[in-house]
């Protein structure tokens, strides 16, 4: 379903009528205000339709460093998880295991998963460093792929756990 919504530009513009001033006042966050006919914060609005994925993104560029660190600290415990869980598996791990990389890396050691997990670990190390830098310079695309990643880790830990 699409949403009205109201999107701002840089740059003041003079409002015309009251009608407007009113209808952007109420469209607008609190900590803009509508004074003496032009926009505090230098925001000019636009009435455009949207449909609600642009403001489910727009709410991911708002998300800080904290929310960047629960998302990577989730990633790592649920890689962890899996790692602990191949160690302690190292019996059976060759026949169980589904990744077709990691049957490969216990291949190569002849059944011991030392190889597989230091892999493991390391691609999980290098995945939320490479998080942390596509934040500082994208902000809003980091935040899409760590939410990406989140649903995809805790997916697998479903799985983990009931299977």
């Amino acid at each position: 379903m699409l949403k009205r919504r109201a999107i701002y530009e840089r740059g003041g513009i003079n409002l015309q009528t009251q009608e407007k001033t009113v209808a952007m006042e109420i469209l607008l966050p609190k900590r803009w205000r509508v004074s003496q006919g032009r926009i505090s914060q230098g925001a000019v609005i636009a009435d455009v339709w949207l449909n609600p994925l642009p403001a489910i993104v727009q709410r991911l560029r708002g998300c800080g460093p904290v929310t960047l660190g629960v998302c990577c600290l989730l990633i790592a415990f649920v890689s962890v998880h899996d790692a602990a869980l191949v160690v302690t598996n190292h019996e059976v791990i060759h026949e169980v295991e589904q990744n077709p990389i990691g049957v490969w890396l216990l291949d190569l050691q002849d059944g011991q998963v030392w190889l597989f997990v230091t892999v493991k670990l390391v691609s999980t190390a290098l995945v939320c460093a490479v998080l942390i830098t596509l934040y500082k310079h994208q902000r809003r695309i980091a935040m899409t792929v760590a939410a990406s990643l989140v649903c995809f880790q805790l997916s697998l830990l479903c799985y983990l756990t009931v299977a």
